[in-house]
C-alpha cells in the first residue's frame, strides 16, 4: 500500500485510489463517528463500561461507522477495539490511519530531527518515547514516565533509544513537566502537545487528528456523509474543524466545550450514551 501513504516531511505521494467501502451493512454508512478514547470513551480507569460497548454496537447496527481517534498508538488499544467492535482508527493525533485493517494514510518523523531531540531531552534530563504503529520504546526510565505512563493505564515500555532507525515512528513524546516554550522555540518543524501534567504529544508540524480524519475520508470518498466527533481535550480541537457535528464530553476543557455544538455529560455519566442518543445515533 505504499502507493498510497503519505510520507511526512518527505515528498507526499497522491491518494489516487478510493475504497469501496462495504463494511459490515453492504452500503455506505449513515454517518462517521469519531471517538476520542482517554476521557472519552473510556472511564476513569482506561476501560471501556459495558453499556457504552454495547451503544457502540447499537450504532454499528443502525447503520454508522464508528471510528476510534486517538493519541494513543494501535498496539494499546486492541482490547477497546475488540469490545466495540470497531475496526478503524486514527492513531498518534492523526498520524497514522487504519481502515478495517489496511494502511491508509502514515506521517513519519524524520531521523535527523528525532536525533536531535533526543539530545535535546538528554541534555535536559529528560526522557523521550518514540512510538510506531506496532511498538512503543524509550530513552529512560524515571519517575515522570512512570507517571505519564500510570495516569492512562498503559505498560511502562521498553528501552531502547535507537528503535527509530530501525522503525518508522509516527509520534514521540517528550518526558517533561515543563519547558514547552522551550521546544517550541527549538523545534519548529514539530508540534507539541500537552497531554498530561508529565508529557507532551509530538508530531509534525501540521499534523492532528484531523489531518488523519481528512484523509480517512478522501480516501474512502465519504465527503457527502455527516460526522460527528465526541471529545474532551486539547488534541480534540482540530479534530473538532474537521466533523459536521462537533461533542464535547462533561469533563472537557473550556476551550473544547466553547467550540462544540452539543456538551453532553462526563465520560463516566454516560456521556457517549446521551451524545449519541441526542443526535437519533442509537
Amino acid at each position: 500500500m505504499d502507493n498510497f501513504i503519505w510520507k511526512a516531511l518527505t515528498i507526499p505521494v497522491t491518494l489516487d485510489k478510493k475504497i469501496d467501502y462495504k463494511g459490515a451493512f453492504n452500503l455506505e454508512p449513515n454517518a462517521l463517528v469519531f471517538f476520542d478514547l482517554d476521557g472519552t470513551l473510556l472511564n476513569q480507569h482506561s476501560q471501556v463500561n459495558p453499556e457504552v460497548a454495547s451503544a457502540i454496537h447499537q450504532l454499528r447496527e443502525n447503520g454508522s461507522m464508528p471510528i476510534i481517534a486517538t493519541g494513543r498508538t494501535n498496539i494499546e488499544v486492541d482490547e477497546i477495539m475488540e469490545m466495540t467492535g470497531i475496526n478503524s482508527i486514527v492513531s498518534m493525533n492523526g498520524q497514522h490511519v487504519t481502515f478495517d485493517g489496511e494502511e491508509v494514510y502514515a506521517s513519519v518523523l524524520e531521523t535527523a530531527v528525532l536525533d536531535r531531540l533526543k539530545e535535546a531531552t538528554n541534555e535536559r534530563n529528560e526522557g523521550l518515547s518514540f512510538y510506531s504503529n506496532r511498538l512503543i520504546r524509550c530513552t529512560r526510565h524515571n519517575e515522570l514516565l512512570e507517571k505519564a505512563y500510570n495516569m492512562i493505564h498503559s505498560p511502562i515500555p521498553q528501552i531502547d533509544e535507537s528503535i527509530y532507525h530501525r522503525e518508522d515512528i509516527h509520534m514521540a513524546l517528550v518526558l517533561a513537566e515543563a519547558g514547552d516554550e522551550y521546544y517550541h522555540r527549538e523545534f519548529p518543524e514539530l508540534f507539541f502537545i500537552r497531554n498530561s501534567p508529565f508529557s507532551m504529544d509530538t508530531i509534525v508540524k501540521g499534523g492532528s487528528k484531523a489531518k488523519g480524519i481528512e484523509a480517512l475520508i478522501e480516501r474512502l470518498n465519504f465527503q457527502h456523509i455527516p460526522t460527528f466527533a465526541f471529545g474532551d481535550g486539547r488534541n480534540d480541537l482540530e479534530m473538532f474543524g474537521a466533523v459536521k457535528h462537533p461533542i464535547a464530553m462533561g469533563n472537557a476543557i473550556s476551550d473544547l466545550k466553547n467550540v462544540a455544538e452539543f456538551v453532553t455529560t462526563s465520560n463516566v455519566e454516560g456521556g457517549i450514551i446521551t451524545g449519541l442518543k441526542k443526535y437519533d445515533l442509537i
